[in-house]
């Protein structure tokens, strides 16, 4: 039925159905190769590839980062933190901010996290060029870009 109904797009699926399909599709493939819980929920996932990327931002970045609220990324940290990942540090110039680390632990995962992100990609874009592979990141970062700052 899925292959029927995605086929060429036929049925006129809106393109960001399509992209909220991939997403949950992509969730479900993580989880079934990792199986654990809590390490799959979103927010843990989005804070350990921005602190990859950005390591020692403070907590407002990251939820500036991912998109999600403040509240979540808290408790999300806690139990990050709890468990190993990421430590937190007061700011050494302004002890109001909090900067957020990978541990050691957290650097592991999240070098583990990338290449089985990087074998889903590739699977998922086979079959595809590497034009428009790069068309695609395009794109859907400008989609990202359009609905995060409005005019």
């Amino acid at each position: 039925m899925i292959d029927r109904l995605l086929e060429f797009n036929d049925f006129g699926i809106p393109t960001i159905t399509l992209v909220n399909m991939l997403a949950k599709v992509f969730e479900e493939k993580v989880s079934d190769i990792t199986g654990n819980e809590f390490l799959n929920q979103k927010a843990s996932r989005f804070i350990l590839f921005t602190l990859g990327i950005n390591d020692g931002i403070s907590q407002n970045d990251i939820v500036r980062a991912t998109h999600l609220k403040g509240s979540t990324i808290s408790v999300a940290l806690t139990k990050l933190e709890k468990e190993g990942y990421v430590k937190r540090i007061n700011d050494a110039y302004d002890q109001r901010q909090i900067r957020v680390y990978l541990t050691e632990k957290g650097e592991k995962l999240n070098k583990e996290r990338h290449e089985l992100i990087e074998s889903l990609q590739k699977k998922a874009f086979k079959g595809l060029t590497s034009k428009e592979e790069k068309n695609a990141a395009f794109v859907l970062a400008t989609m990202i870009k359009n609905l995060t700052y409005e005019n």
